[in-house]
């Protein structure tokens, strides 16, 4: 029978596109073909009578080491092995005997699979993100029935008693009469600023949000938002308290935009504070020269978990989904987002049961010196 020539098996070894080698019982290296080494960026000749602690570095050799003494000892190795990030083997390891000389080596047969490694993680990461999505979808869907159902109901029953259809109409001059038409007012106010924030917060992850420069009395600004919010404060029996400066403090900026984003702060900051508590609106320049708007309330407070989870729209803390206190889980995505427009940071921070300090930081290039 012809015999295969050693300078064949040579040739095939050399030319296969997986890795292989061959380690003797203290781990260095009797062979390795050439696609093996140059699939770590090395030469042959750098793998021959060393192990793998004088050619990688100390925590891959590690790990390699201790995989290969695994193996010696009995168990085979058929999968993963990891190099680092941006180099992933499929490899399977076993034990010859040259059982003559009663002679032991491992001999190793590894695949880069670094591409495909990345592919199905990308490939969980996007199955992970649509999941989160049709949960958040669903969630939204949720809090939107119930959010806009109840304006809509108020609007629909206190506009059938007006009207008659419910079959008792008030007159003009009966006292429940205004009463009524402040609650549907009210209430179609409410269903507005929720229609409102969806479409705001649809043109932002567009890109097609509308951003319109001019120069912002930041004080007067403030203020309309406290004086608008003063009748939602004095209901809860809390007090707003002003630090505004007696200078006019002037910005380059959209004036809408930041008249939203302190009347969103502020109307949180009133809605979760507890009644006969204190909120506090504070305006200053930096020593930067960048401007700051807090607002502080003395409300429930947020966990670091909880925080996380109100920064993601359509979301809200664990302590508020199920109270009373209701929200569509878009005032502070909204911000973050309106905040960035003008090149500037939104700080939240809070404690449960203490109260939460939102920040909004303006950089000193959008103040106006005067």
């Amino acid at each position: 029978m012809l015999k295969i020539n050693h300078n064949y098996l040579t040739a095939i070894i050399d030319a296969t596109p997986n890795a292989i080698y061959i380690k003797d019982e203290d781990g260095k290296y009797l062979m390795i073909n050439k696609k093996g080494a140059a699939s770590v960026g090395l030469k042959v000749e750098d793998f021959i009578g060393k192990d793998d602690s004088e050619i990688f570095p100390p925590e891959i050799a590690q790990r390699v080491m201790e995989l290969d003494r695994r193996v010696f000892d009995g168990t085979p190795h058929n999968g993963e092995e990891r190099v680092n990030d941006n180099l992933v083997f499929y490899s399977n390891k076993f034990i010859l005997w040259d059982k003559k000389r009663g002679d032991r080596v491992l001999a190793g047969i590894s695949t880069d699979v670094t591409e495909q490694t990345k592919a199905r993680i990308e490939l969980e990461e996007a199955k992970q993100r649509a999941e989160e999505a049709s949960k958040h979808k669903s969630i939204f869907l949720q809090n939107m029935s119930h959010e806009l159902r109840t304006p809509l109901n108020a609007i629909i029953g206190f506009s059938s008693i007006l009207s008659g259809e419910s079959g008792v109409a008030p007159q003009p001059d009966d006292e429940n009469f205004r009463e009524y038409a402040k609650l549907i007012n009210s209430s179609g106010i409410h269903l507005l600023a929720i229609i409102n924030d969806l479409l705001d917060l649809s043109k932002i992850e567009a890109g097609e949000q509308q951003f319109v420069e001019s120069e912002i009395d930041v004080g007067y600004v403030v203020e309309t938002c406290i004086q608008t919010l003063s009748g939602m404060a004095k209901e809860k029996n809390i007090a707003i308290k002003e630090e505004l400066p007696s200078k006019f403090i002037t910005m380059k900026g959209d004036e809408k935009i930041l008249r939203q984003m302190t009347f969103n702060l502020l109307s949180n900051a009133i809605k979760y504070s507890t009644p006969d508590t204190e909120v506090t609106v504070r305006l200053l320049i930096r020593n930067s020269g960048g401007i700051n708007i807090s607002i502080i309330d003395q409300g429930i407070g947020m966990t670091e978990d909880d925080l996380i989870t109100a920064m993601i729209p359509f979301r809200r803390a664990s302590q508020v989904k199920n109270s009373e206190i209701s929200g569509t889980g878009l005032g502070l995505p909204l911000v973050d987002a309106f905040i960035k427009l003008f090149d500037g940071t939104l700080n939240i921070k809070s404690e449960q049961g203490t109260g939460t300090t939102a920040t909004l930081h303006f950089p000193p290039e959008r103040s106006v010196i005067i």
